[in-house]
């Protein structure tokens, strides 16, 4: 660690003279002659319309742009209120400096100056070590959560209850704007918006510079933000229903304020949610013990419902172009429950024991609360050499109140059971990081993070008692856990390209992990301190400006979670118990990937190759506890292999038709042993999307998409595919500042979920369906820079 620092010190010192560029000019008003004050002006990427820099005028209407990167082409935009857009292609290629005498502006009308203007961006872009997926183009997302907009993703799977799997593991690590959740990946998934994604990162083969947590690899979720100085606010509403009754209903509201003045950016917001979800359950479990077996059979109606609210803040301070410093704070409620009414009869040896009925509701509660303090220095504003300091702080409370009643089919209460858990969750991380650019183009990254986390569980369970006419804590049901792991790690990376058209980045990582879990009135406290080592290796190779391969080999671990470990058994409900283990490994994976990316004429062609094997698999199994009751705990099942492809295909066939097609087709197989029976299981699966958009006159888009997903074999059983289609039709007004999109989700009907367990003592059967049909209505108001001056509102450019 002492020559990490050395190190650090001795590449401090060496400064590099940043290339940059200038853009400057005035706007003029076409009509008077006169300047235009408070007009926006801003760079955006010839390929993707993607916004690179911008400004706005000043009181003589005059701009410069002043951190414009030398050797590329770009798009310059000139836009204001009430005025027809211009837009102008501007060449750094060979030049540092650029102006362009006046842009002159009219009132409604459009110029275009040598170049066609697309608005939309790719769906899906491709950068050397991840993919990223444009949620501003999803129209048919408007309305949901993050879970909903992955779900349209081919590589992605949603299971219904809401649980992600990336390239069917259910291991991979969640950021939020490159920081890590305080919340487990699903739960903090529902708690985000679409209205308020920009994009959505997969990285499937991370480089040494990210965690090496994960089976799969990490989810980055990208949020919207404004670049350009001035004022922005982006209001979300949406209301719809999920059923045919008033309880049925939806309804959500989000607002995003951006204020970015000279050295000050500041962005708040807010929201608030709704959620309504019904679904029928059909569900048949038959239980083996000797020669004894028993079956029960139950129907009824379960709901998902809750609301969720909260607030964040962000702030950055840019004493000068060297200098950044930024603070977040982002605090949130969740309360999210179920509840269901079923109606039960039971069989033992195909006779029927007893008709009955069961209510059943959880209650969960949490609160969460994220910080970030980071700082930045460039030397010599040179963005390609920096070092930054960064931290982070999550607390993450909540707490699980399941309560099960029992009933005659003439209403008689028989009694309940009750299980609670209560526990906060701390973690803390802080990261240093430092890059060098060499005068070969080679850059150097260096690095070291710091995690420490602390959680705790309270767990009591109770059985109700016609005695004392309340529920009574089970001792040997309820006990508490107390769980520590600090991960210790550094990084070196180098990458760069050579001769333009090869590019590179090979890295390795260190991460010493140090976990302890004591549980109270017990011996089977464990504590582990262990030194991973993990290369990373990403290569691209353009073979023109069309044809681009790309390759690249990591290895990662994805560690049990703290209750995987936890080895109190806790009831879920009468017939469901589960366990942890304390005594699981973690999973190591060895992940290769190859890829081909192709240009097409108003459009592009990618596929993706990838091969994993995952030692010490982590599967969560069901056995028999009791009659009719199973038991639900992790084990390490063996060595997996997945060998799959990924093709995306999207092209611009009109004017108005843009087709976007996506596919994951996989080879699974499991090798190894679960207790009481060997496994080796192999299966073939594929997920595809379809999606239309049609651009129509007056502001009119509609998209349509279509997904479907074969069957999935698990370790025990199978999940078997479906099929859904979802229509959005989305309008725009006042120039672009108001739009409202209508979406239908599941139109057909089609969005039945259907799981199989089988195992020589254990048959589990059930079917999901929602209730349909889901009709939302989606409004986002853009609002922008006001001056009360000359009460005039300006179209400020901003990733809004």
């Amino acid at each position: 660690m002492r020559i990490f620092f050395v190190l650090i010190g001795v590449l401090v010192g060496v400064q590099l003279i940043a290339q940059k560029g200038q853009l400057s000019g005035r706007v003029m008003d076409k009509q008077s002659d006169e300047a235009m004050l408070y007009v926006t002006v801003s760079l955006h990427n010839l390929t993707d319309t993607s916004l690179v820099t911008g400004g706005i005028t000043d009181m003589e209407g005059k701009f410069k742009i002043t951190d414009v990167p030398v050797g590329d082409k770009y798009l310059f935009k000139c836009s204001f209120i009430g005025y027809g857009t211009q837009y102008i292609a501007v060449d750094f290629t060979n030049k540092k400096s650029i102006d362009l005498g006046d842009v002159v502006m009219a009132p409604g009308t459009n110029e275009l100056d040598g170049v066609d203007v697309t608005v939309d961006r790719p769906t899906v872009t491709y950068e050397i070590d991840k993919k990223v997926v444009n949620v501003e183009n999803m129209n048919t997302v408007a309305s949901q959560t993050a879970v909903e907009v992955l779900a349209n993703i081919p590589s992605i799977s949603v299971d219904m209850d809401g649980n992600i799997s990336l390239r069917g593991s259910a291991g991979f690590t969640l950021l939020i704007d490159g920081r890590p959740s305080a919340l487990p990946p699903s739960d903090a998934l529902q708690m985000i918006q679409a209205s308020n994604i920009k994009d959505i990162e997969i990285i499937t083969n991370p480089s040494a510079k990210y965690d090496a947590e994960g089976t799969s690899g990490i989810i980055n979720v990208i949020l919207k933000k404004n670049k350009l100085e001035g004022v922005s606010t982006l209001i979300n509403v949406s209301g719809g229903n999920s059923g045919y009754t008033s309880e049925y209903w939806n309804y959500n509201g989000d607002f995003l304020t951006s204020i970015n003045k000279g050295k000050f950016k500041f962005n708040i917001g807010g929201q608030f949610v709704n959620r309504n979800r019904f679904r029928d359950i059909e569900q048949e479990r038959i239980t083996t013990i000797g020669s004894d077996e028993s079956k029960i059979e139950s129907s009824g109606l379960h709901r998902f419902f809750g609301k969720n609210f909260g607030g964040n803040a962000a702030m950055e301070y840019a004493p000068n172009d060297n200098n950044v410093l930024s603070v977040g704070l982002d605090v949130r409620q969740r309360q999210w429950n179920a509840a269901a009414k079923y109606d039960f009869d039971e069989y033992s040896n195909d006779t029927l024991v007893s008709a009955y009925r069961n209510d059943e509701r959880t209650l969960r509660n949490f609160f969460v609360v994220s910080g970030s303090l980071g700082y930045q220095h460039l030397f010599q504003e040179n963005k390609d050499h920096y070092l930054s300091l960064t931290s982070t702080y999550n607390l993450y409370d909540g707490e699980e109140d399941a309560q099960t009643e029992f009933y005659t089919t003439e209403g008689v209460y028989q009694g309940g059971n009750r299980n609670t858990e209560v526990g906060p969750s701390n973690a803390i991380r802080v990261s240093l990081d430092y890059q060098y650019p060499f005068k070969n183009k080679m850059k150097l990254q260096v690095g070291a993070r710091g995690d420490f986390g602390f959680s705790g569980d309270d767990q009591d369970s109770y059985a109700y008692s016609f005695a004392e006419e309340e529920y009574v804590r089970l001792d040997s049901f309820s006990t508490d856990v107390a769980y520590a792991q600090n991960v210790y790690a550094g990084y070196t990376i180098l990458n760069g390209k050579i001769k333009e058209k090869l590019g590179y980045q090979v890295g390795l990582r260190a991460e010493y992990t140090d976990r302890f879990i004591e549980l109270t009135n017990s011996t089977q406290n464990t504590s582990i301190q262990r030194l991973d080592w993990f290369p990373s290796a990403h290569f691209s190779y353009e073979l023109d400006e069309k044809n681009q391969f790309k390759a690249s080999a990591s290895r990662r671990i994805n560690r049990p979670r703290s209750w995987h470990l936890e080895p109190f058994i806790a009831w879920e409900d009468p017939y469901t118990v589960r366990q942890g283990n304390p005594n699981l490994l973690p999973e190591y994976i060895q992940s290769y990937e190859l890829g081909y990316i192709r240009e097409l004429e108003k459009g592009s062609f990618s596929t993706e190759l990838y091969f994993r094997n995952t030692n010490n698999i982590r599967e969560r199994i069901q056995e028999v506890y009791d009659t009719n009751v199973i038991i639900k705990r992790p084990v390490n099942a063996g060595v997996s292999q997945a060998l799959g492809a990924e093709l995306a295909f999207n092209k611009k066939l009109f004017k108005w038709w843009s087709l976007d097609v996506g596919a994951n087709l996989f080879y699974y197989k499991i090798t190894g042993q679960i207790p009481g029976s060997s496994l080796d299981q192999e299966s073939f699966s594929y997920r595809a999307r379809l999606a239309n958009s049609f651009i129509l006159p007056n502001d009119w888009k509609v998209q349509l998409i279509t997904l479907h997903e074969s069957d999935v074999v698990s370790v025990q059983g199978v999940d078997k595919g479906f099929t859904s289609v979802d229509l959005a039709i989305k309008k725009d007004f006042l120039e672009r500042k108001v739009s409202a999109t209508l979406q239908f989700q599941n139109m057909l009907a089609t969005q039945r979920r259907e799981t199989w367990v089988d195992t020589e003592t254990l048959y589990s059967y059930r079917l999901a369906t929602p209730k349909y049909p889901v009709i939302t209505l989606a409004v986002s108001v853009r609002l922008n820079n006001f001056n009360n001056q000359d009460k005039i509102r300006t179209e400020q450019g901003s990733e809004f």
